[in-house]
């Protein structure tokens, strides 16, 4: 069934045509995000008007875990985790009692008095509606998930050292009806019309059935989640509410914040939660699932099942009669707390328990006359014109839609925020200044008791700004390094590498499948720029040497790397001028670039200059002189050979290679010498080498 399950639709039906983002806000999953407050949103993605929803009380604690009726319109709640009681009644909340022991999760109304069941206390406890409180029965539970009244006994579902277990007590005495040793405990607890007990388990979320006649435990379904939650019975049918993940967070005593919603929709896709039909031949049927809501309590109400709902504390309504076919569920109102956690009858209304934080709301089968929706947040990354908005709604005589828009450069709206437009008629542009993030809002509203007018849709366009391209710098590779994406070919003249150089490759890592090769008199650079748009760059480059005009090297390059020749290009010190374009991905007319200019660097591709070398032999070896120059760079190394086989690296004079021009004088022991010639060898800063040889004796 095609309107069945609710999945967080990210792009909010982003299109990119033309370059032209929109969103269109039309389906069920397009409001997920939004915030709303008297308006319903129907499974078909249409806004109305909502049953009519007010706040009657607060709690200063953050949860209410267990409520159930006083008998006269009023409640009995349990509250935080230190085992309080409060009482509503007539607008007012007021403090009952405390019991012994951790959190309350159930409790029932026997007579006048309450029934309560502490965590870890393995007891239950009566409480007067006066306050005192007194043992009751003591029972094997650590935890009680679901209590309900039997005649002058209560039942207590929960979990116990050895499983699931449902007990029976009364007043000093308990016994246990059903155990289930493979599941943690029971959740849920329900009458089944016969005498009997449906209960739901949380290990593998089952639901099954208690007959009193022999005591006998019957599962009537194996759900695909790991615990049944809530049940309810009507028309002779069972309904259930199913979830993954929620007992756990009971069991610490803290329920998430309203802000998990959205972020359990982005972490998974998963279904968390869902409302399974059971009918009287026990064949099941999902009528609701969901992938960001977690189910918490179900009753029937005026023709449909209500579904509170965490942590957006959405209250969904499923049909029960032949109107499903046409609107299977609807989000028919939103608490403003993180979870809605109980139902209770308020003679023809509803009063809808809250927590997170904890409040009292009543429900009213009545529409209101009035309710907003503020969508959720558009990001127009990095910086947005926000243009026209469409609204398509049908507005019968007495109601009405206005529609309104603000910008802020925060993903939450605060105080740096627009203040809200004036109404907007549909297709008006909004006078906003660009900003990175949007947000609007529909009012709704009616003068006519059961008039109410329908959104189908609000389409909204805006234009991304486009902005410049962003430096991180250029390396400069040591002279000689070529990158390349392809292995190169036999032309490309790959030399051998120098070993300086080849220590230096492993640490030049790029990412990409780009090769570093060597090649005497190849230059290379590698670029580090982004966009903030996440558009495609080129690259114009030129050479600027100290003196004269520019050089160009290349237009529309599209690597952010690139190596040249240098042989055609004078020695001397030159810059690197990078001009990055947006223009591959950009219209023409707001296309824009950003230049960075690198530090000097030399090109130098002529060999240094040997003179003055001499080779004298006397009683102790053989002595080496030579003068070394280069007219461009530094000299780096020398070395000598005295048997025309193996180098002798050499240091000058002074000791360091620091300077163009360097003197060498050195003493080669006799034994090591082997023929009447030396060959010297000079290197310098761009790897170019010069080689001299000389015969020992010559002048």
């Amino acid at each position: 069934m095609r309107w069945t399950t609710m999945f967080l639709t990210a792009s909010l039906g982003l299109t990119l045509a033309a370059s032209q983002p929109h969103a269109v806000f039309s389906s069920f999953n397009d409001w997920l995000g939004a915030e709303t407050h008297g308006v319903r949103i129907g499974a078909d993605g249409q806004l109305e008007l909502a049953p009519s929803l007010r706040r009657v009380a607060q709690l200063p604690e953050g949860v209410i875990w267990a409520a159930v009726p006083d008998g006269t319109g009023g409640a009995y709640l349990s509250a935080g985790t230190a085992g309080k009681i409060f009482h509503y009644s007539g607008g007012q909340v007021t403090p009952v009692g405390q019991v012994k022991g951790g959190i309350v999760f159930a409790m029932v109304r026997l007579g006048q008095d309450l029934v309560v069941a502490p965590t870890g206390e393995g007891k239950l406890y009566r409480m007067t509606p006066a306050g005192d409180v007194k043992p009751f029965a003591d029972i094997e539970a650590r935890v009680v998930w679901a209590m309900a009244v039997d005649g002058d006994r209560v039942l207590a579902a929960g979990g116990a050292e050895r499983g699931a277990v449902l007990i029976q007590a009364s007043a000093g005495s308990s016994r246990v009806l059903a155990s289930l040793p493979d599941e943690t405990a029971f959740t849920a607890l329900a009458p089944d019309g016969q005498g009997g007990w449906y209960l739901g388990s949380h290990g593998r979320g089952l639901v099954l059935r208690y007959n009193r006649v022999g005591d006998r435990l019957e599962t009537l379904m194996d759900t695909p989640f790991e615990e049944v939650r809530a049940l309810a019975v009507t028309g002779g049918q069972l309904y259930i509410g199913a979830d993954n993940g929620l007992t756990p967070k009971f069991s610490t005593g803290q329920l998430e914040p309203r802000e998990g919603y959205l972020q359990a929709a982005e972490a998974s896709a998963t279904t968390r939660s869902a409302v399974i039909r059971l009918d009287a031949n026990l064949v099941p049927q999902t009528l609701w699932q969901s992938a960001q809501s977690q189910v918490y309590t179900l009753i029937p109400w005026k023709g449909q099942l209500l579904v509170g709902t965490g942590n957006r504390s959405r209250i969904f309504g499923i049909p029960l009669g032949p109107e499903r076919k046409t609107e299977p569920f609807a989000s028919i109102q939103e608490l403003g707390t993180a979870q809605a956690t109980a139902f209770l009858p308020s003679g023809g209304d509803m009063l809808v328990v809250g927590s997170n934080p904890a409040e009292l709301h009543l429900l009213s089968e009545a529409q209101a006359t009035e309710g907003t929706l503020e969508s959720r947040i558009i990001s127009g990354a990095p910086l947005s014109d926000w243009g026209r908005a469409y609204l398509m709604a049908d507005t019968p005589s007495g109601t009405g839609v206005a529609l309104q828009f603000r910008t802020g450069s925060t993903e939450t709206p605060d105080a740096t925020w627009t203040p809200w437009t004036p109404p907007l008629r549909s297709g008006e542009r909004p006078a906003l200044p660009p900003a990175r993030f949007a947000q609007f809002r529909l009012r709704l509203t009616s003068t006519r008791g059961g008039a109410t007018p329908v959104v189908q849709s609000v389409t909204l366009y805006w234009a991304p700004r486009n902005l410049p391209p962003v430096w991180g710098g250029v390396d400069i590779l040591p002279p000689g390094v070529v990158v390349t994406r392809n292995a190169p070919t036999d032309e490309l003249g790959i030399e051998r590498i120098p070993l300086d150089v080849q220590k230096l490759i492993p640490t030049l890592s790029f990412a990409g499948a780009e090769k570093r090769l060597f090649r005497r008199g190849s230059q290379s650079f590698i670029f580090h720029v982004g966009d903030p748009n996440g558009d495609t760059l080129s690259y114009d480059l030129r050479l600027l040497p100290e003196q004269g005009a520019p050089l160009p090297l290349v237009k529309d390059w599209r690597d952010p790397f690139f190596s040249f020749d240098t042989l055609p290009v004078p020695d001397g010190r030159y810059r690197l001028e990078v001009t990055a374009s947006d223009a591959p991905t950009e219209p023409f007319n707001t296309a824009l670039t950003s230049v960075w200019i690198t530090p000097p660097f030399v090109i130098d591709h002529t060999p240094p200059v040997i003179s003055a070398l001499t080779a004298t032999s006397d009683a102790s070896g053989i002595r080496i002189q030579f003068t070394g120059h280069d007219d461009t760079s530094v000299l780096k190394d020398a070395a000598v050979s005295v048997d025309g086989e193996h180098w002798l690296r050499i240091v000058p004079e002074d000791r360091i290679f620091d300077q163009q021009d360097e003197l060498f004088d050195v003493r080669v022991p006799r034994d090591r010498v082997r023929g009447d010639r030396v060959l010297v060898k000079l290197v310098d800063q761009s790897n170019n080498e010069q080689t001299a040889s000389v015969t020992i004796g010559a002048k």
